[in-house]
């Protein structure tokens, strides 16, 4: 993830929505995705799981055409950031990547939690691809 990034979001407070500042800065840095970004936002599709015992967090981000696995910081498992970040090398991110790093500062997402023995089903259906 860029510096940028990383700057703004560590200006985020925690638990508050963004300000107009930082929005202005996310909309000239990002454009059309910050714009993506913010729509998952409001329609809560930001999802965190935490399973327990072991306390393993997996995030989702809720996309047009499916549920896609984030790592944050680091990866999604969407055509975007395979074709535009691991490939072209254009961009470092794609709009879940950056809706994840932004909901989870400011607390904005759904919150899950199961059982360990729920994940590989869980897994599974995150995987699953639309035919």
């Amino acid at each position: 993830m860029d510096r940028d990034l990383i700057e703004i979001i560590s200006r985020l407070e925690e638990g508050k929505e963004l300000n107009n500042e930082l929005i202005k800065k996310l909309e000239e840095k990002y454009g059309s995705k910050y714009q993506k970004a913010q729509e998952a936002l409001l329609s809560m599709a930001v999802k965190k799981y935490r399973f327990y015992p072991s306390g393993r967090i997996v995030w989702i981000v809720v996309g047009k055409e499916k549920e896609y696995f984030v790592i944050p910081k680091l990866y999604c498992q969407c055509d975007e950031f395979y074709i535009n970040v691991v490939i072209r090398r254009k961009s470092d991110l794609c709009y879940h990547l950056l809706a994840q790093a932004i909901s989870e500062k400011i607390g904005k997402y759904e919150s899950f939690e199961a059982p360990d023995s729920d994940f590989i089903r869980l897994n599974a259906e995150w995987k699953k691809e639309i035919v």
